[in-house]
């Protein structure tokens, strides 16, 4: 407290310390520019900078006085600071979680050497493991382990009690891992790193202890400010302390993995927890969706030619609404494509042939987009192959049988690759000759 220095220049404890000393206090807060090395430094102070500033002395005190410390204040804690003193607060917004979207790493990974260089190697492992800031920033330098399957970070979750939880890395993690070991074991001693911390700080008053949280988050806002690195809507990006924990949840979960897992992986206590991510994956999937149906599709013409499409003019001259094909997806995709033909009507072509049936007969109601690219792929690698053994065999005949589907099945790779399409007959025809 600045001003109580000021004023008890002599003092050597809080034993005499007064109501009168804390609204001294608050005045000071109110009145004066917030410091520290934030990018809020000399800015007017804000509710919560007083909030959290009245929240700290009063836990101190609290501490203090439970331990019965010699220096502990005389008065309780409760008659020094009173609920009032804290402005009220805005609650918490219940909207969309803060996550560091691929947008922001971008910009961050292209400016993150103009971070110091203790704090680079930091940001990665957030990045990469999901541990919250506080524990990767309290790791020990022996975290890292190489087993049969890979390497792994192992580091206790404080917040859930969990020690030694581990989550699987990358060889790339890993060699930043240990660069970081060598590095700290050729700096630290039992002085300046008596516990053994991978990010510990070997100056000032938290010699000895680990790099802390806000030191990270402060660097990471001031890159931001100093680079003009943006959020999607163009405003300077301000890092939240779980941003990191929450990319890497959201990545999981678009990236399919089951749910259980992603919370066993980030220790967390229920899956409730987990499902924020879920909500998050279901926008993101959302927006790929929608990114997708709208390029790279193609369709067949009655004679066979491939042209341009989109789910969407698929979706309208089969009288389908685009939001049931959305959340029938799995229902009309097919090993070869996608079948947009109204439930209401029946495939004309279906026990005709062995063959692909949409295919052999151009039915104007199948739909191929970049997503069947790899099946087109395998399938003309394969035909191309048995052909070779046909002609090894002199097996003309099963060549002549099967060079015309080899042919429209690279028509069909090719018009995908072009962002050609595949179409049918007018939906009035279609309907009539059901």
């Amino acid at each position: 407290m600045q001003n109580t220095y000021k004023q008890y220049p002599n003092w050597k404890e809080l034993i005499e310390l007064s109501r009168s000393d804390i609204e001294g206090y608050i005045y000071f807060l109110r009145t004066s520019p917030m410091g520290g090395d934030s990018v809020h430094k000399g800015q007017t102070p804000s509710d919560n900078h007083i909030h959290r500033s009245i929240s700290v002395l009063e836990t101190f005190i609290v501490y203090i006085q439970r331990y019965e410390w010699d220096e502990a204040p005389k008065k309780p804690a409760g008659f020094l600071i009173v609920p009032d003193d804290k402005p009220r607060l805005p609650p918490k917004a219940s909207g969309p979680i803060k996550y560091i979207s691929d947008f922001v790493w971008d910009q961050l990974m292209f400016h993150i050497d103009k971070l110091p260089q203790d704090i680079i190697p930091l940001v990665i492992l957030l990045e990469a493991t999901g541990f919250r800031i506080s524990d990767i920033c309290t790791l020990k330098i022996d975290c890292l382990i190489q087993k049969e399957d890979g390497w792994w970070i192992i580091g206790d979750q404080r917040k859930v009690k969990e020690k030694n939880h581990r989550v699987p890395i990358s060889e790339e993690i890993a060699s930043v891992v240990l660069s970081q070991q060598k590095l700290t074991r050729e700096k630290s001693t039992t002085e300046t790193n008596p516990l053994n911390y991978l990010f510990p700080t070997y100056h000032g008053t938290r010699k000895g202890q680990p790099i802390s949280r806000d030191n990270v988050v402060n660097n990471l806002n001031k890159l931001a400010f100093e680079n003009n690195i943006v959020d999607d809507k163009g405003n300077v990006y301000r890092c939240k302390a779980h941003a990191f924990r929450h990319r890497y949840g959201v990545n999981l979960i678009n990236n399919g993995m089951n749910i259980l897992h992603v919370q066993k992986l980030m220790a967390h206590a229920s899956p409730e927890m987990t499902l924020v991510y879920a909500k998050i994956h279901d926008k993101t999937l959302r927006k790929e969706w929608e990114k997708a149906t709208s390029n790279g599709a193609v369709r067949l013409n009655p004679g066979g030619t491939i042209t341009a499409t989109s789910m969407e003019e698929q979706a309208d001259q089969n009288g389908l609404e685009l939001e049931w094909l959305r959340h029938n997806l799995d229902s009309v995709r097919l090993d070869h494509g996608f079948c947009i033909k109204s439930p209401k009507n029946n495939c004309d072509f279906l026990e005709q042939t062995l063959e692909p049936p949409c295919i052999k007969n151009n039915c104007r109601s199948f739909h191929v987009d970049h997503t069947f690219l790899d099946f087109y792929n395998d399938q003309i690698l394969k035909i191309e192959s048995d052909i070779e053994i046909y002609q090894k065999s002199g097996r003309n005949r099963s060549i002549e049988i099967i060079q015309p589907k080899l042919k429209k099945y690279k028509e069909i790779r090719d018009g995908i690759i072009n962002n050609g399409g595949v179409y049918g007959l007018p939906k009035t025809k279609r309907e009539a000759r059901n």
